[in-house]
């Protein structure tokens, strides 16, 4: 039997963190080793996640980030691990991926708390995906919004989109519906951009390509791994016949402005690290990003005068 772990990466996900744990613990045919890593959420919020994870997994064990997996560890058991600072999501994740490996875990589910996986044989079909064939680094399954939308595979947009979507933005706002779409391969290439917040990766290619890209703070890490596996000769692949929920709520997700600066450095980055962009490219993605950052800074001023 495959030994998959699971990690959990939270931040204040106090709301969702139980359901998820429901999920992953109902599993059929396969022995998991769940790590929840806590990247840094108040004490409130991290005693209730302790609690969830203590009545889940009795035998846990609670180490601190950069802690080893304690010598006494059962195969099963559990950690929860504390990181007391919030390092980004690719710095939380690859904390457990780590721990993971040094467990000799064969794959890792990367999953975020507020994803919902009802389907009890939804991590043995994943990985019977996923090890079918030894070119396969990383496999993911549908992911359906609370609407029922399906979010995989991810759309990657080619530079003169991304430079023109502040017009495509304008647009948007102008008929008070989406312009452009999302569109998604009819049949999956192998090369597609799968969604972060649920997927499988082989841990033999996360440790060959030293795990998670650690320079972007969060966004993009998507993009960045669909290129880690293209250039390391690898194939990401895509099982539409099983699906979990993401349970994502952008509302709550806290300042818009920051978040689409936060989302326009990591672009930048991974145009410059991983596409090659030369300066001319570089300028006019710095124009694009900073006309997206107005128009988002305006409209959230609109909004608030109307309170």
């Amino acid at each position: 039997m495959l030994r998959l772990a699971v990690v959990i990466l939270t931040y204040n996900s106090d709301c969702d963190l139980r359901l998820c744990l429901n999920g992953i613990l109902t599993q059929r045919d396969v022995v998991v080793d769940v790590i929840v890593v806590d990247n840094g959420s108040s004490s409130v919020s991290r005693a209730r996640m302790r609690s969830d994870v203590r009545a889940a997994l009795p035998r846990v064990r609670e180490v601190q980030a950069g802690d080893g997996v304690p010598s006494d560890y059962r195969q099963g058991a559990g950690l929860f691990v504390c990181n007391d600072r919030n390092a980004g999501y690719s710095a939380g994740n690859n904390i457990g991926a780590r721990l993971a490996v040094s467990l000799g875990c064969d794959a890792i589910l990367i999953v975020n708390p507020d994803v919902r996986i009802e389907d009890v044989d939804y991590l043995t079909t994943l990985a019977t995906t996923l090890f079918r064939s030894q070119r396969n680094a990383v496999a993911a399954s549908a992911i359906l919004s609370l609407a029922g939308v399906n979010e995989n595979p991810m759309f990657e947009p080619g530079l003169a989109r991304e430079i023109l979507a502040p017009f495509f933005m304008l647009l948007a706002g102008l008929s008070r519906r989406r312009i452009g779409g999302n569109p998604k391969p009819v049949d999956p290439t192998g090369n597609d951009k799968l969604s972060g917040c649920c997927f499988l990766v082989r841990s033999s290619f996360l440790d060959r390509i030293g795990y998670f890209d650690e320079n972007v703070f969060l966004y993009c890490e998507e993009a960045i791994l669909a290129e880690q596996v293209r250039r390391a000769g690898f194939r990401s692949v895509y099982n539409g016949e099983i699906s979990a929920v993401h349970a994502h709520r952008t509302a709550e997700k806290g300042d818009p402005v920051r978040r689409l600066s936060l989302w326009a450095q990591s672009r930048r980055y991974y145009h410059v690290r991983y596409r090659g962009r030369g300066r001319i490219s570089l300028a006019a993605l710095r124009l694009s990003h900073g006309a997206m950052l107005a128009m988002t800074i305006l409209r959230a001023r609109v909004q608030g005068g109307f309170r």
